[in-house]
């Protein structure tokens, strides 16, 4: 099932008295496809656990995921972080790390010298917060021109041009 919006962009909707409004949150898209390698930190709020060779891959959705030299694993060593911003998932097959960042898909390996490539990007591939993530809600519509929507916030604004039956 597919899920749309109504926009109506010649006359704003009267927001029903207590209704909530969401605006988009925008990060520059230079910034929120920019991935990164940094050092190992505290693992918080994990999701999926993997193993890829001799590694242990923890994600953290919305953020990316750890790297841990599970050689021995019964002393698991923390090796780095991948930044993903946006990341909610990570996946592993024939050798490729698959992680979502936002609306692509970036293909991923770790070489012998665990030095991490970037394989390939795959453009547009996901649904990028065109609307918030709730029914029946009033929001001001996604402006692409403003960068990429990675959250939404209540606002107090009462005349929206888009609805989200």
């Amino acid at each position: 099932m597919f899920s749309a919006c109504v926009e109506n962009v010649e006359s704003p909707y009267d927001v029903p008295e207590g209704a909530a409004v969401y605006v988009p949150v925008y990060l520059p898209e230079e910034s929120a496809l920019q991935i990164s390698t940094g050092p190992s930190m505290p693992i918080e709020n994990p999701g999926k656990i993997f193993l890829y060779q001799d590694f242990l891959m923890v994600n953290i959705p919305g953020q990316g995921f750890h790297v841990i030299d599970n050689a021995n694993p019964a002393a698991p060593q923390p090796l780095f972080f991948i930044n993903v911003p946006g990341s909610r998932d990570v996946a592993i097959k024939d050798g490729y790390i698959y992680a979502d960042n936002y609306a692509d898909i970036v293909v991923f390996t770790i070489d012998e010298n665990r030095e991490v490539q970037v394989i390939k990007r795959l453009k547009d591939i996901m649904n990028n917060q065109l609307y918030p993530p709730f029914r029946d809600v009033y929001f001001e519509c996604v402006d692409p021109s403003k960068g990429i929507v990675v959250d939404w916030v209540i606002s107090d604004n009462k005349q929206v041009s888009c609805y989200r039956p």
